[in-house]
């Protein structure tokens, strides 16, 4: 996969970052580098979308992590490209050691057609019917959440396994 490499420069905010291509439906990585403040201590990546119903629609937003050398590198799933469009925008946001938001710039963003046939579904944190496999057994067990009088949830799962 190939990245975009996305250079900053925070006292040129009226200088777009580059144009970033993607496709429909694929992923990509943005690498955010360049003159960055020292005090960063978060970043992310805001992706626009398309209006609905002439409706504006808020921001995806894909946190990035920081890098050895200093950069940032944001992976963004399929599901940040739904619709294809050549008038979209991308953001590059911080925030500073007392949590100040800043913004870093913005880029304008081409998501083209393609014929790759990801999803445009975002994935659970945990499937609804979540089993863990016991080796003891041989069998898998469902994982359940259980609150007890006071709302305490812990995590327990069902006695009897099942065959796979």
């Amino acid at each position: 996969m190939k990245t975009n490499h996305i250079i900053v420069r925070p006292d040129r905010l009226n200088r777009p970052l580059a144009v970033c291509y993607c496709g429909k439906l694929s992923s990509a990585v943005f690498v955010v580098e360049g003159d960055l403040p020292d005090d960063l201590e978060a970043l992310a990546v805001l992706i626009g979308r398309t209006p609905e119903n002439n409706a504006p629609r808020s921001d995806f937003v894909a946190a990035a992590h920081r890098q050895d050398d200093g950069s940032w590198r944001c992976y963004l799933s399929p599901f940040y490209f739904p619709d294809a469009s050549e008038s979209l925008e991308y953001h590059i946001v911080g925030a500073d050691t007392s949590d100040n938001p800043r913004w870093l710039g913005t880029g304008s963003l081409v998501v083209r057609d393609c014929p790759a046939n990801g999803s445009s579904v975002t994935p659970e944190v945990l499937p609804r019917d979540a089993y863990v496999y016991n080796p003891v057994t041989g069998k898998y067990h469902k994982l359940v959440a259980e609150a007890d009088e006071l709302g305490n949830i812990s995590v327990a799962v069902e006695q009897e396994g099942v065959d796979r």
